[in-house]
């Protein structure tokens, strides 16, 4: 038997509210049957948008409200009030809009607008003055985001998109939560469907590994020997993660993840191999302990006693499977999910593929221990993206 969805909190917009109850500048959450509205009040003007971000979900009522546009609270995506289309990364899809109607001291949330259809490219040659061709240099989010901005302004060259990457452009963040702890499907990885690039005009060229950038004659040379003219160049290459300078670094079974490929391989190898977690940047803190959670949750799936080390230059977190019956941190480190606090840049060991040794952790100074409680923190889960 099927349970019911819990209808959106907040007022039934299409029922009215009165005016008084949104002055100006603010914002309040509601609903319109099933939907999600958030409804604005900016000087002699209402409007009402999708009150959820169409990047992660975040609440837009709790985001900041400037002029006639309003920033998500999670990751700062900025939306249009009056067409909800997303002005500002990271959000890549539009949030729907309504009609609003003031009438009789209230105001009331009406029909929901249909969304204004994308038009097809020309086969004309752009307008005069405007690049023929524009090339775009990486593969990830940055690069995917001009070229899909590109054609929703209504650019009409020609677009090449270079990716060293084995499959289209993905949702990196998910790539070290939901996806790999195995709560979400591959299929929401992708940003966009592959059909979308042909649908658009963006011709895409995986495994394209660029060698030189000749900007007198603006070619970019590809490593087969291909070389692509160019009117405008942008490089959206992202960064690489950084990798260890420590002996045994570059063994097969070291892992660094950055891509699709990079996940399906540590999945694979994770869920019945011990895993080391090394990170040492504030922004990979969060990244860390999810793939640490992720890792464990494998191998527990699996069937194997798993020890996951999760350490920095800052930190050192030690979380021991409760199946485990001897660790090689049992004499040190008897509580499951122990924390230990490392004062000086820890020097790791790694293992040889099939040693039972998971690490040796050699600080040269005190280490002060901390709660369990502050280890991970719960998964969180990312929705589908819509297809625009």
């Amino acid at each position: 038997m099927g349970t019911e969805q819990p209808k959106p909190a907040g007022p039934d917009l299409a029922l009215g509210i009165p005016v008084d109850n949104l002055p100006d500048g603010h914002m309040l959450a509601g609903h319109v049957g099933d939907d999600a509205v958030l409804l604005a009040h900016h000087g002699d003007e209402f409007f009402a948008i999708g009150a959820s971000c169409s990047h992660y979900g975040g609440p837009l009522a709790e985001g900041l409200m400037v002029g006639d546009t309003v920033r998500c609270p999670w990751h700062h995506a900025c939306f249009s009030l009056r067409t909800g289309e997303p002005l500002h990364p990271p959000a890549l899809s539009p949030v729907a809009c309504w009609a609003v109607e003031p009438r009789d001291g209230k105001l009331f949330v009406t029909i929901k607008k249909e969304a204004p259809a994308r038009q097809k490219r020309s086969s004309a040659a752009p307008a005069a003055g405007m690049p023929e061709r524009i090339v775009i240099i990486g593969g990830g989010a940055a690069g995917f985001a001009a070229a899909e901005k590109l054609r929703r302004e209504q650019y009409q060259g020609s677009i090449v998109m270079l990716s060293n990457d084995d499959a289209p452009p993905v949702d990196r963040p998910n790539l070290s939560k939901d996806y790999l702890a195995g709560n979400a499907p591959e299929e929401w990885v992708p940003l966009r469907p592959a059909s979308f690039y042909s649908d658009n005009g963006i011709e895409l060229r995986l495994e394209a590994n660029v060698t030189g950038i000749d900007a007198r004659l603006r070619e970019v040379a590809l490593a087969g020997g291909d070389k692509i003219r160019y009117d405008r160049l942008l490089l959206a290459t992202g960064a690489e993660p950084v990798r260890l300078s420590i002996p045994g670094a570059d063994l097969p079974h070291v892992r660094t993840l950055r891509s699709l490929a990079d996940c399906r391989a540590i999945i694979a190898r994770a869920a019945s191999r011990r895993a080391v977690t090394l990170r040492s940047v504030l922004i990979a803190k969060g990244s860390s302990s999810r793939v640490t959670t992720c890792l464990r949750g494998l191998s527990e799936a699996n069937g194997f006693w798993n020890t996951i080390c999760t350490c920095g230059r800052s930190r050192l977190s030690v979380a021991r499977s409760a199946s485990a019956t001897s660790s090689p941190f049992s004499r040190s480190s008897p509580d499951v999910g122990r924390s230990i606090m490392v004062t000086c840049r820890a020097s790791v060991d790694l293992p040889q593929p099939d040693s039972p040794t998971i690490a040796n952790v050699s600080p040269s100074r005190t280490l002060k221990d901390t709660p369990s409680s502050a280890r991970t923190r719960p998964l969180g889960r990312n929705g589908p993206r819509e297809t625009v």
